[in-house]
């Protein structure tokens, strides 16, 4: 009997945790062991999102900065503790320090799980920053969820009255009214499969993606009179592109990319072979679909310059603007991912001819496939 009132305390507890107003954490007692993994199991309320903020060992463990939730005292956090809030959908301001902080806004979203670190630095300011969801549930195995007294002694007292002394037959139904509703949210906090891990690999976050793709490209026009000989050019032998972008949590990505390719040539009437390299500049802008999946449909287009060198039958450099156009998937995960794009570009350069000193264009737009892979910092 006495286990079966402290597993109904405990539940009734850890759901008022989650559901209630925060409170302050100052001081507060650790959770237990079962409490602690039944937290960390919890998946959100109905029509809220569930916020964990944590706190591991830093700079300055002697100290515990308090937290505003929406300008809301929300308690203190020790080394190695965390407390969790359920919120509403919309815009969430965190603080720490001061209830005056520059805060860390999140959009919550209804049915998601947010993770928050923060870590008191050496100069004694407080760091706040959202990390992605792997990376939370990781750093949570060294922390303590903390509880406050006052909820678990008004949780303790309520399920006193329902139990009736001195007639046997009626306290078993006022008894087994609270046993009843508690399961619910016991099979809801236990149900790991709940959460929504499936849709948080992707780590929608600001940052710097590197991409290196490798692929073929086919010139659009592929014959061509140059220099009053009509010129054939073979499918790119080799084509890459080096990619630098700035990523932000919206999806929109910003950036420089570094294209090139090149392609053999042959000239009517004659046997003496050529080849022809291609270097493409661009700035280019790009819209990720989905960017906090694994899977991440994209859209871009890009604007620079390209310069073509020509040797062995006819030599000689010309340059001209350049546009692009590129679609693919991106596969991504914490630290790396794979490319797949399909890339249209639109090129005419231009140089002049030695011998009659007239202007001479070689269209090297086309369209390519290409696969790489990305590293996100």
């Amino acid at each position: 009997m006495k286990s079966m009132k402290s597993g109904i305390v405990f539940l009734f507890s850890s759901f008022i945790l989650v559901l209630a107003p925060p409170q302050a954490l100052a001081a507060a007692p650790l959770a237990s062991p079962e409490q602690d993994r039944h937290a960390k199991q919890a998946v959100p309320p109905s029509g809220k999102a569930l916020i964990y903020v944590y706190r591991l060992n830093d700079a300055r463990p002697q100290t515990s900065p308090g937290l505003w939730l929406n300008k809301r005292a929300s308690g203190q956090l020790e080394p190695r503790t965390y407390g969790m809030w359920a919120a509403g959908a919309g815009r969430l301001e965190v603080r720490a320090g001061r209830a005056d902080a520059t805060p860390l806004t999140i959009t919550c979203e209804t049915g998601r799980v947010y993770f928050v670190q923060l870590t008191v630095n050496a100069d004694d300011s407080m760091s706040l920053r959202q990390v992605p969801y792997g990376t939370g549930r990781t750093d949570m195995g060294q922390a303590r969820l903390i509880l406050d007294p006052a909820i678990a002694a008004r949780t303790a007292a309520a399920p006193k009255p329902t139990t009736p002394v001195p007639p046997p037959p009626a306290p078993a139904p006022v008894k087994e009214t609270p046993v009843a509703k508690a399961p619910p949210a016991t099979r809801k906090i236990q149900t790991p499969k709940d959460e929504p891990a499936a849709e948080e690999p992707g780590e929608a976050r600001s940052g710097v993606t590197l991409i290196l793709k490798g692929g073929s490209f086919q010139l659009a026009n592929d014959s061509q009179t140059i220099v009053l000989l009509n010129r054939t050019f073979s499918a790119a032998s080799l084509a890459y592109g080096l990619e630098g972008e700035w990523r932000l949590e919206n999806g929109f990505a910003f950036g420089m990319e570094l294209f090139g390719h090149s392609q053999d040539y042959t000239t009517a009437g004659s046997t003496a072979p050529g080849d022809m390299t291609v270097t493409s500049v661009f700035f280019n802008a790009k819209k990720y679909f989905r960017p906090s999946a694994v899977v991440q449909p994209y859209i871009g287009v890009g604007f620079g310059s390209a310069t073509t060198d020509l040797s062995g039958a006819i030599t000689g450099s010309a340059a001209g603007y350049a546009l692009q156009g590129m679609a693919g998937v991106a596969f991504r995960w914490r630290h790396v991912g794979i490319y797949t794009e399909f890339k249209y570009a639109h090129a005419e350069t231009e140089g002049t001819n030695t011998d009659t000193g007239l202007p001479e264009i070689v269209d090297v737009s086309g369209t390519g496939l290409f696969v790489g892979m990305s590293v996100h910092f």
